[in-house]
């Protein structure tokens, strides 16, 4: 018997179709995806912050110049008076000075060096984070993968039922005409082939929909006629990893520290700054001529010294500080159980999953094999003339439902443990950018 023509066309599309894996959508997002990209933007910029803050443990040099007419109003007086901030000018119109000033913090009781731990933190976070994002890209590639895998598998098998359906419409038509069917019978096939219809169409749909996503997320131009998704790769183990070897707590052990260098920080900014400083004088000034009080620059004087600053009181900010930043790690903590919390439920949940769709398999793939069996004695007792066309292509539809259910339940079981994998990721299967 030939074979129908919608086999002959699904099995030169499937001749012609671009095969994919969800392995080399993983690894053309990995290196084209901007989010990954930003991620690690975003670490290099907290690398140049850190860079910044290490500048604060060297001396600070500046030279300054200054030039200047001065109109003496007293004749009387002579010379420059300073009375604190104020600088009272001397009798000679045109001044020149040029100073070279050294700043150095000497001590802040570890202020600086904790202000440090807080932006190498920052930068361990940031590298999480990107960890994190990779995780959640490859779950979303997963997510449609799977769903687009389903509607390809539904599409498939629901074009042979449409076919053997159509088939067994026309057969019981013409029983009916023979006054062997009942109309009943012969309607319900109809209904069968517009749900089948209906079905492929929202199969097809689904399919596009989820190819177009998974295009937009790996970077590959796939096409929504001619690409066929292989089935996700066998994961034998299930090994999973504790919460606390996953990027995510890793994050959360990060965050407690660096909100703790932060108190601490905080604390110290309430002791005294110790500071060196030190400033060297080049003077000039001609009374007639700006230019020529210019070229008189010559050494001056030049001065060293150490100051304290201690801040006594800053209208307590430092208490609301200190409770805010208590409140954040508090916070934090929070954060870490429920979110170790929701791990272990999921993690739970998808075992049970995967212990029930073994069973489920198991016995769908007993069941399969029981139809094909009863497939095979139809077709030997049509051969006898003891059964008609219409029971072995009833049969034959049972047979690729039993499939098609079967191929869901394997579907389902590969996602769960692709992503209970990918939940599991330790910290070692991030790609450094």
């Amino acid at each position: 018997m030939k074979l129908p023509a919608i086999f002959l066309l699904t099995a030169l599309n499937l001749l012609c179709a671009r095969e994919i894996t969800f392995s080399e959508l993983k690894e053309s997002a990995l290196h084209s995806s901007h989010r990954l990209n930003l991620r690690s933007i975003d670490t290099k910029i907290e690398e140049a912050r850190l860079e910044s803050i290490y500048s604060t443990l060297y001396p600070q040099f500046s030279l300054g110049y200054s030039g200047e007419y001065n109109h003496n109003l007293d004749p009387q007086s002579s010379g420059s008076i300073s009375v604190g901030d104020t600088t009272i000018n001397s009798t000679i119109p045109y001044e020149h000075s040029v100073a070279l000033r050294l700043n150095y913090e000497l001590y802040h009781f570890g202020s600086t060096l904790k202000q440090i731990e807080v932006g190498e933190k920052e930068i361990a976070l940031k590298k999480l984070d990107q960890c994190n994002e990779e995780i959640k890209l490859y779950r979303e590639l997963l997510e449609h993968y799977v769903r687009a895998q389903r509607a390809q598998s539904e599409k498939a098998f629901k074009s042979q039922m449409l076919t053997l359906t159509q088939e067994l419409y026309s057969l019981k038509q013409r029983l009916y005409s023979a006054g062997k069917e009942s109309r009943v019978s012969v309607g319900d096939e109809a209904i069968r082939i517009i749900d089948l219809e209906r079905d492929i169409e929202r199969s097809s749909m689904e399919f596009e929909e989820n190819i177009i996503a998974l295009s937009q997320k790996s970077y590959i131009d796939l096409s929504t006629t001619d690409t066929r998704l292989l089935p996700l790769e066998a994961n034998g183990d299930n090994n999973t990893l504790s919460f606390f070897h996953t990027p995510q707590a890793r994050s959360y052990e990060e965050k407690i520290l660096q909100k703790q260098s932060e108190i601490s920080m905080l604390d110290r900014s309430q002791l005294p700054v110790i500071s060196l400083y030190s400033s060297y004088y080049l003077y000039g000034s001609n009374a007639d001529n700006f230019h020529s009080g210019f070229d008189d620059i010559r050494p001056n004087s030049w001065n060293a010294g150490v100051s304290v600053r201690w801040s006594l009181f800053e209208g307590f900010k430092y208490n609301s500080e200190s409770e805010r930043l208590r409140l954040e790690l508090s916070r934090i903590h929070e954060e870490a159980e429920l979110s170790k919390r929701e791990f272990d439920h999921e993690t739970r949940t998808k075992h049970e999953k995967l212990n029930r769709l073994i069973q489920l398999t198991k016995n769908e793939t007993e069941a399969l094999n029981e139809t094909r069996s009863k497939l095979t004695m139809t077709q030997r007792l049509r051969a006898q003339g003891e059964a008609d066309a219409v029971s072995e292509v009833s049969v034959k539809l049972e047979g690729l439902e039993r499939e098609l259910t079967l191929e869901s339940e394997m579907i389902q079981h590969a996602y769960e443990s692709e992503s209970l994998k990918l939940q599991h990721s330790g910290i070692e299967s991030c790609t450094v950018r």
